[in-house]
């Protein structure tokens, strides 16, 4: 018969020794001070703690005498806008509230984000508030068999096993490409951030990929590797305009994509917009202040960080049941995009 959290004792320390056979102090230092063991140790030890469900006395002992009152939060990074703004909601609401936040960071692949969620449940995190569709199955795996409270936060994913606060970037991209259409714009490119693991980059090249083939348009697309900086997203739209000298429009996945593409076009000296128009994702503060102000779609970040964090809390006070709720974005129209110039050929 497959245990349940119903019949099954707590997992220990001992547990984990010998599932993953090594000795008891092995695990602590695991725990504690995983910089002093090696990757192949550390690997075995994670696995079985995943697997029993355990976590250290000292949440535990903790949730026991008095609540923790801590929430952790995923991140990908923190020096992209986006991430900082959402973070500063949700802080600011935790600390409203008396509640202390733990920010992890953990790259965009959401398929391997177990360990870092590990910690923040092992600092004593009570809940959890991660960035983005989780894809990892031995954390889902995890918090179910553990009862965590969970949120999805920044996108809103219907039907998934995990409640989602967020928006839908799919539908949120077809409006910038509705936009690139009737401004007459046939050769339309995409520049996206990393996809591995990253389903707001997921959806909203697929959203692009969906509405030109619709209508009948070649794509052309540039993904950009994880840590991407500005110069990679100018040296991709160098690379689009090797490949279709035709283009007279790209959409940017992110507005930090588009400053870079704004920033080669004036190295190039192409004209933004009467040669090209350049269109973002996000709306961060910068966006207004480029030197072509950027079209690009308002994201309400801090009111999603508010809202998931309100959320988490009323869960743990007063045990509301944690549900999905969807956010709207805003299309914001400003100087970089124009109507398609007419006969554009230019080399790069």
């Amino acid at each position: 018969m497959k245990k349940t959290p119903e019949n099954q004792r707590r997992a220990t320390i001992h547990d984990v020794a010998k599932i993953a056979n090594v000795s008891i102090a092995t695990v602590s230092r695991v725990l504690n001070k995983p910089e002093n063991v090696n990757r192949d140790m550390y690997d075995r030890v994670m696995a079985a703690a995943s697997e029993l469900g355990y976590t250290t006395n000292s949440a535990g002992k903790a949730l026991k005498i008095a609540r923790t009152r801590t929430i952790g939060t995923l991140l990908p990074r923190l020096d992209d806008p986006i991430f900082s703004e959402i973070a500063h909601g949700i802080q600011e609401t935790l600390f409203a509230h008396d509640y202390v936040g733990f920010l992890q960071t953990s790259g965009y692949d959401n398929s391997k984000i177990f360990d870092a969620v590990f910690r923040l449940l092992n600092r004593g995190a009570e809940g959890l508030l991660v960035f983005g569709r989780i894809d990892d199955e031995r954390l889902l795996d995890f918090t179910e068999k553990n009862r965590v409270p969970i949120l999805q936060i920044y996108s809103y994913l219907e039907g998934n096993r995990i409640p989602s606060v967020g928006i839908d970037n799919y539908a949120s991209t077809q409006k910038i490409a509705q936009l690139m259409l009737q401004l007459g714009h046939q050769d339309i490119a995409l520049i996206s951030g990393p996809t591995k693991g990253n389903d707001r980059q997921q959806s909203r090249l697929k959203a692009y990929q969906d509405i030109m083939k619709a209508n009948g348009f070649k794509t052309t697309e540039q993904v950009v590797n994880p840590g991407y900086t500005i110069n990679d997203a100018g040296q991709a739209f160098r690379r689009i305009l090797e490949e279709n000298q035709k283009v007279t429009a790209v959409m940017c996945a992110t507005d930090l994509l588009a400053c870079g593409v704004l920033a080669e076009c004036r190295k190039l000296g192409i004209k933004v917009p009467n040669d090209i128009s350049v269109s973002g994702f996000e709306d961060v503060s910068f966006a207004s202040l480029l030197y072509q102000p950027l079209t690009t779609l308002a994201v309400p970040s801090g009111d999603m960080g508010r809202y998931a964090a309100r959320a988490m809390i009323a869960n743990l006070e007063e045990g509301q049941k944690l549900t999905s709720m969807q956010f709207e974005t805003s299309l914001i129209m400003r100087d970089s995009i124009a109507r398609a110039p007419g006969g554009s050929n230019r080399a790069a």
